[in-house]
């Protein structure tokens, strides 16, 4: 059996980007206890948080981070966007905000990825469209989605200029088990 340890990273497919195999999840964590958290998480040896817009903590994972003295490079922040604006460039201004909450004025997302499916069809394309345009300007470094059926990362295909995506993150918990 692999001796696996806190640290250990696995590859993102069509990227250089390195991810945590363990992560520290936010969700549910109150604002005015998530920096905390998230310090207590790093100095433990996490470096991977994971937020999104919908837990209304991203500013606080970002202010963890910069507090935490660890190199921006060595930690991996996840964020997701759960639905889009009404436009494209009103979709992009969203996650553009969430960029510089979790990363700072000028900063970066490690990974961002488009929280449901629920948007339909013409939702996930404007969502994806954007997500394109912040990885293409270097303010994510890998894009996905969370919890896509196989139709819906096959809708992306013929007009997406980065497929697949990079990542499909699937919840598994004991109230989202997975077969």
């Amino acid at each position: 059996m692999p001796n696996y340890t806190i640290t250990d990273t696995l590859p993102l497919p069509s990227t250089s980007v390195q991810i945590p195999r363990l992560g520290f999840g936010v969700y549910r964590s109150p604002t005015n206890q998530c920096v905390t958290s998230c310090l207590k998480a790093l100095e433990a040896g996490y470096r991977h948080i994971d937020t999104a817009q919908f837990y209304a903590n991203e500013a606080e994972v970002g202010e963890a981070i910069r507090k935490s003295g660890i190199p921006r490079d060595q930690i991996f922040a996840t964020t997701k966007i759960l639905s889009p604006a009404g436009s494209p460039e009103a979709t992009y201004d969203k996650l553009l905000a969430s960029v510089e909450k979790v990363g700072g004025a000028g900063g970066y997302v490690d990974l961002f990825l488009i929280h449901s499916s629920g948007s339909g069809s013409a939702g996930r394309k404007q969502l994806w469209q954007a997500l394109e345009r912040l990885y293409e300007e270097g303010k994510a470094r890998a894009i996905g989605v969370s919890n896509f059926g196989v139709k819906h990362i096959e809708e992306l295909k013929p007009w997406a200029k980065v497929w697949p995506p990079h990542v499909n993150q699937i919840e598994v918990s004991r109230s989202h088990p997975r077969v």
